[in-house]
């Protein structure tokens, strides 16, 4: 599941839940085994009963992700494995060794990619697809998640992460830049914009906010009135005993996985109904590779995050991307950005969840690419016109 404070308390849930359906097989199979084995009268119904809770611990997901997710529709494209792209290993001074992949020309504009917590690079599969034929585009994994190691220090301040992103941005020479984030890759961005200023105009001309919020995100998720009351109490203890207990959680998601709670709980949280079951299942895969530790000390960081003295500092474009069915960062905090913000615009998607640049992709790829090909060939209209013909014709 993809990773903002409010959503460990249904990780921990679903995990329990799990955890009471296996122990709850176990016992009853133990009941009916402990009477047989003294020669006392056994129920079978005890057996019967612990054999079906066993089987539904082990094999819900057959039941359950028949009826979640559509079928593509025809000349749909599915998610899929992202090809190789040329590949860069940063090594960075906390210890961290950065994963970052390249596409496209190397002499033309640049669209650089954050991902949100608890995915990878994966997740700009259409991106690829679609924006690398006339733009270079770099993937990078956060530290700690894809195959970027994590840190020595474990620290996922966004102030660490805004400056490795910063290191990726060398990668991309003196070309034009468009930094896009989604969701934790979004806060990151704003952060880095405060952080280097300077770099803003000068090589960075745009920014894209994709299902992000320019706050703590326990703030702007839906709840929020509640889970605002429960951040000291509950979320901050529950992300130090995720950390503590990281390999009970990871073994809880398993269970999650494999009796169909993480598919169905994706399909609730992160989706507005409307996805395919390749990018539910692409979700879902994420949730048993992510690092429990690793995604708790990230919502550490997310709550001490805060951007909002940024916006109006912002003297570059800014596209921000809306869900209208975002439960993990509700609208309302991509209308706060196009509200503070000088020189916004603003696409809402729908009907669409946390994930709506995957859910929703055409209308995201299409309001993204308008975008860069705004801003990003602003004064290089010979290039930009050959290179929009080779795109045409292939």
């Amino acid at each position: 599941m993809l990773m903002v404070p409010p959503t460990l308390l249904l990780v921990w849930l679903m995990g329990l839940l799990s955890l009471a359906l296996l122990g709850g097989s176990a016992w009853l199979i133990w009941e009916w085994y402990d009477n047989w084995a003294l020669n006392l009268p056994a129920d079978r119904r005890l057996l019967i009963a612990g054999l079906l809770l066993l089987a539904l611990a082990l094999l819900g997901r057959f039941l359950v992700t028949p009826f979640l997710g559509r079928r593509p529709r025809k000349g749909e494209e599915d998610m899929q494995p992202l090809p190789g792209g040329t590949v860069h290993r940063l090594t960075r001074p906390d210890g961290a060794v950065l994963h970052v992949e390249s596409y496209g020309p190397q002499d033309v504009p640049v669209l650089l990619f954050t991902h949100g917590w608890g995915l990878s690079r994966a997740e700009w599969f259409y991106a690829q697809r679609h924006l690398a034929g006339r733009y270079r585009l770099l993937l990078w994994d956060l530290p700690g998640l894809g195959q970027s190691s994590p840190p020595r220090d474990r620290n996922y301040d966004l102030e660490r992460l805004a400056g490795h992103l910063k290191a990726v941005l060398d990668l991309a020479g003196g070309q034009r830049v468009v930094l896009c984030g989604h969701s934790i890759g979004g806060m990151i961005t704003l952060t880095f914009c405060r952080l280097f200023p300077e770099m803003l105009s000068q090589q960075v001309v745009g920014l894209v906010l994709t299902h992000t919020t320019p706050t703590n995100p326990v703030r702007t998720a839906w709840g929020a009135p509640v889970l605002r009351r429960l951040q000291e109490p509950l979320l901050r203890p529950l992300c130090w005993l995720t950390i503590a207990l990281w390999p009970l959680v990871r073994v809880m998601n398993l269970l999650a996985f494999l009796n169909g709670l993480s598919h169905l709980g994706n399909h609730v949280m992160q989706f507005g109904g409307t996805e395919t079951r390749g990018q539910l299942d692409f979700v879902v895969q994420h949730d048993l590779r992510a690092n429990p530790a690793v995604a708790a000390r990230g919502m550490l960081g997310m709550m001490r995050y805060q951007a909002l003295d940024v916006l109006p500092t912002l003297r570059i474009p800014v596209l921000v991307i809306a869900a209208d069915r975002d439960k993990a960062t509700l609208p309302e905090a991509s209308d706060v950005i196009t509200r503070e913000a000088p020189q916004v615009e603003e696409v809402t998607l729908a009907p669409a969840g946390h994930l709506g640049l995957l859910e929703q992709h055409g209308g995201w790829l299409g309001a993204v690419s308008a975008f860069a090909d705004k801003h990003l060939w602003q004064g290089r209209g010979g290039r930009a016109r050959a290179v929009l013909r080779e795109n045409r014709a292939e």
